[in-house]
């Protein structure tokens, strides 16, 4: 089972799990009209069917993309390779229930920038980039030239045709591959549903319509797979790729794979086995890590282990046997492979492949990453209802039960312990009033402190800012040569800094909120023994707590939730953006470089300033749910505890017949109560240990 079936197999019993429990009530079955503040049936379903996992594949032309997708998707030979920058199209590997392909041709504009670039002489480019960018536009225009009048009629279109068709517009001698921006497959393979394997042509694009594509697909990748070729692994393009390229997009996640590392394996003169080839890549990354001086870009890039592998060792060893043999490059291919490395199946030759080991490593990120937010967030949401569920229930029993026995008392005892529910619920409600004052007392410290950090995060990045500006940019460089930098501080700061410094303001509001909402409830429970000493405080204080770590754990501080805070860190992130685009639009040369500093200054200014209104928002977004603890608790205290037992103090004062019908009553709601209970927590039992197997599998 490969791990897209292992994801589809997961998301069943996620949702078989969720239909139990809204066939038990726990949840409601529809969206609509559902009242209470618990995910229903149909927005889990909506959330794990439509939640797309995307893995972008990027490299150099010739490492071996293709070979890999034919062997990690397909189990076929399906994807052409591609020849040169012109066939290198974007492709999106998806599901889809009949095989097909969906074309997005270029617009007008685009393709009229393409017949300027064609225009110049390559004696005009200044870098390899831009003299590729000419040679590919030329390529272009030359080869569209036999679609004749189809050309303009294709153009700001797009089409479907079949799979069969895929080499007319990735191909070398493709009909459309002149005018194709992208490929989308459709794949009718299960495994394929809520996934999107994005094949690019790679960063340095002589297309510029293709590399902003790509860029925006990879910006959404929750795993990014970089290609480099063993023959010369991290040789001056892949180097470029990573540190030049790949942070510009916001990447978090960067694996390596070494394909073809069975060229250097079998070299007779110098061989390397896979250890030695993924050393070397390492140690070549941490230097260039310490050149480029990026801390974000380190912590990625550093964080997993280059693997050595060999895409056509795995798709030869899934190809069907007669296909190899029908085919001279397989052939040769596969006896070359089985005398160099004594191999006689194809099971051996999987296992020399290597494959497994960056499919097991994609499988870590997916389940560190996706899998977490996209199955446990609705588990323990789900596990949570039935846990308050069994936690009133039981605080019912206790009520009643109380309730029960003042009604059993005699007149005289009756009005005593009328008084005495009557001194406890003034001591209680004053109670409440100072626990809201210590949790704003306790919050406001909080907030000032946190408030000086997070401004000091603002204030040191805009200092590095201005470090470069001053510093590290000469009056005869380029201004594009600072944009890197820019991006890398300014991304620093929101993926790392920010955040970090978010979690650790949670971090220390989480046990103070606790301890403060604690000590009340431990006011409470002697306050409860004192004047109502048959009442079990225990379970009153218990079920309390349990909302409350509730909201903690699913609600409170919805800032530092992966699934929550995306929209809120990505709208901090576009603001920031916003400020650099307004003030770096249209920087040239042409601008003095005195005018340029100036224009940075601004921008570094009004970053810091608008730092201050940023600050805020974070700050009112951990603390607003401040108020829904001092809800819990007042609903608690108010709603089911004092207002029930007053209510039935006044039923005890009636007659006496009708007394006794309402302990008979109550005695009949306890008895029925229990028996919830039982089936509550057997429920909840059988819901807890589905969970645990999901949750266990999904580790790795």
């Amino acid at each position: 089972m490969n791990i897209f079936e292992e994801l589809q197999e997961k998301k069943a019993k996620v949702l078989s799990l969720a239909q139990k429990a809204a066939d038990y009530g726990w949840i409601a079955k529809s969206a609509k009209g559902n009242m209470s503040n618990t995910i229903s049936l149909e927005e889990i379903k909506k959330k794990i069917e439509e939640d797309k996992l995307t893995i972008g594949v990027i490299g150099q032309m010739k490492c071996g993309k293709s070979t890999f997708l034919n062997a990690f998707i397909f189990e076929d030979d399906v994807l052409p390779a591609a020849i040169t920058p012109m066939t290198a199209a974007l492709t999106v590997i998806t599901y889809g229930s009949e095989k097909k392909i969906k074309v997005d041709f270029y617009t007008s504009d685009e393709w009229a920038e393409q017949k300027m670039q064609a225009k110049r002489n390559l004696s005009e480019a200044e870098t390899p980039l831009e003299e590729s960018k000419i040679k590919a536009a030329k390529d272009l225009v030359t080869q569209s030239v036999s679609l004749g009048d189809q050309l303009t009629l294709l153009l700001n279109t797009s089409k479907e045709d079949s799979l069969d068709n895929l080499i007319e517009y990735v191909g070398a001698e493709g009909k459309y591959v002149s005018i194709t921006k992208s490929v989308t497959i459709y794949y009718p393979k299960d495994y394929l549903k809520g996934v999107e394997i994005v094949d690019t042509p790679g960063f340095n694009d002589p297309i510029v319509a293709r590399e902003e594509r790509t860029k925006n697909f990879l910006k959404k990748a929750d795993v990014v797979l970089m290609m480099m070729y063993a023959g010369r692994p991290y040789s001056v393009q892949d180097r470029d790729i990573l540190f030049n390229q790949v942070h510009q997009c916001g990447i978090g996640k960067v694996l390596i794979g070494i394909n073809k590392y069975d060229i250097p394996y079998c070299d007779p003169t110098h061989p390397l086995n896979e250890q030695e080839i993924s050393n070397y890549v390492k140690q070549e990354l941490q230097k260039s890590c310490r050149e480029c001086n990026d801390r974000t870009l380190a912590e990625i890039l550093l964080s997993e282990e280059p693997l050595p592998i060999s895409a056509e060792m795995a798709l030869l060893s899934k190809l069907p046997m007669s296909k190899i043999e029908a085919s001279e490059p397989y052939k040769y291919a596969w006896n070359r492979l089985c005398r160099d490395f004594g191999i006689n199946t194809q099971k051996e030759m999987s296992e020399w492949s290597h494959v497994k080991d960056l499919e097991m490593a994609i499988k870590g990120v997916i389940a560190n990453e996706k899998e977490r937010v996209l199955f446990a967030k609705p588990l323990h949401a789900i596990l949570a209802v039935g846990q308050n569920k069994v936690s009133d229930t039981t605080l019912q029993i206790e009520t009643n039960r109380e309730i029960s026995r003042t009604l059993s008392l005699p007149d005289d005892e009756l009005e005593e312990r009328e008084d005495e529910l009557r001194r406890a619920c003034k001591r209680i409600d004053k109670k409440i009033i100072v626990l809201n004052y210590d949790l704003d007392d306790e919050s406001d410290k909080l907030k000032k402190a946190g408030r000086q950090t997070l401004i000091d995060v603002f204030e040191h990045s805009c200092n590095e800012l201005r470090q470069v500006i001053d510093n590290d940019w000469g009056r005869f460089k380029n201004v594009k040569s600072i944009e890197p930098k820019i991006e890398a501080i300014t991304n620093h700061m929101i993926t790392k800094d920010l955040r970090m410094a978010t979690m650790d303001l949670i971090d220390s509001v989480k046990p103070k909120y606790k301890k403060v909402t604690n000590d009340f409830l431990s006011e409470i429970s002697d306050i409860l023994l004192r004047y109502i000493p048959d009442f079990d405080a225990d379970i009153f204080c218990r079920t309390t707590i349990s909302k409350i770590n509730f909201d903690f754990n699913e609600d409170i501080f919805k800032v530092c939730n992966d699934e929550d805070s995306s929209t809120f860190w990505e709208e901090i992130g576009n603001a920031i953006d916003g400020i650099v685009e307004f003030y770096t639009l249209g920087l040239s040369n042409f601008f003095s470089h005195s005018n340029i500093k100036r224009q940075y200054h601004q921008m570094i200014n009004k970053i810091e300033q608008d730092g201050t209104n940023i600050t805020d928002e974070i700050l009112d977004t951990i603390f607003s749910q401040k108020e829904r603890i001092k809800k819990i608790i007042s609903q608690a205290c108010i709603e089911d505890l004092e207002h029930p037992l007053q209510e039935e103090i006044k039923a005890a004062r009636e007659a006496e017949e009708d007394r006794n019908k309402n302990i008979k009553d109550k005695e009949d709601k306890i008895s029925y109560l229990e028996g919830t209970q039982k089936v509550l927590i057997a429920q909840l039992d059988e819901l807890k240990a589905a969970s645990d197997l999901i949750l266990k599998t999904t580790s790795i």
